[in-house]
């Protein structure tokens, strides 16, 4: 098993590649508590060139929580790595969300989130994605990876995944093969933004306006976030919410 968090994992792995700075003025996100007043983890952001944000989330759960759409299951933490880059640039968001439960299990997802229609470019999709699609089924048909089928999404999230999105479930003691791929997803946009065009402003503002309708429609329909709602409080997960808007 490995000896780090996963977002420790990727910010170091993503480090070595780009010159980052934390974000200042967040010190009320960083650790923060349950409502039950136990620790909560927290938030940590960084920025970079042509990247607006990075985001380091670590929510712990000490009491343990129960997980409606996972059968109620006693989850310990959840943990979130995400990369925004500044849409001036033909540039998708990555990101891994994963839930720890106390049993062992770990369940993570990852995708790359287009702000243009990648039907329409089939140039981008063919140049970027489709040499992914080796190291897509490579670890879908790894044996410590379970598959977790569509059916166990939201209509929402199968309306807005891209042809690389995977949710998959491990164990914590085999969390090493997640960081692999990790690597893979973190190689993959790094060469995208080392390839990255500028663009002009009206193609920004479809990319932001995409994304922007992407994430009011995860806010509606996201399970996890409801639960993080509970057991954080309003005044807290507000502020979750306005440092990763």
């Amino acid at each position: 098993m490995a000896n780090k968090s996963l977002t420790e994992f990727c910010f170091e792995a993503f480090a070595k590649e780009l010159n980052l700075q934390r974000v200042p003025g967040l010190d009320d996100i960083e650790n923060v508590t349950l409502l039950s007043g136990e620790d909560g983890g927290g938030i940590k952001l960084y920025k970079g060139k042509n990247i607006d944000k990075v985001s380091l989330v670590d929510f712990k759960f000490e009491s343990g929580v129960p997980i409606p759409h996972h059968g109620n299951e006693i989850a310990v933490g959840a943990e979130i790595f995400q990369i925004l880059p500044d849409f001036s640039w033909k540039l998708p968001i990555w990101g891994i969300n994963s839930v720890i439960f106390k049993e062992g299990r770990y369940n993570f997802d990852t995708d790359l989130s287009f702000g243009f229609d990648l039907v329409t470019d089939y140039a981008f999709t063919m140049k970027y994605l489709e040499p992914f699609d080796a190291v897509y089924k490579k670890f879908l048909t790894r044996k410590d990876f379970r598959a977790v089928p569509m059916s166990e999404t939201t209509t929402w999230v199968r309306t807005y995944i891209s042809p690389v999105f995977i949710i998959a479930e491990t164990r914590v003691e085999k969390v090493d093969t997640v960081y692999e791929l990790c690597s893979e997803f973190i190689k993959l946009w790094v060469k995208m933004y080392r390839e990255a065009e500028k663009i002009d402003d009206d193609f920004k503002t479809r990319q932001q306006q995409r994304i922007k309708s992407q994430y009011s429609g995860m806010r509606q329909t996201d399970r996890m976030g409801k639960i993080l709602l509970d057991i954080y409080g309003k005044e807290t997960f507000a502020r979750f919410f306005k440092a990763m808007a």
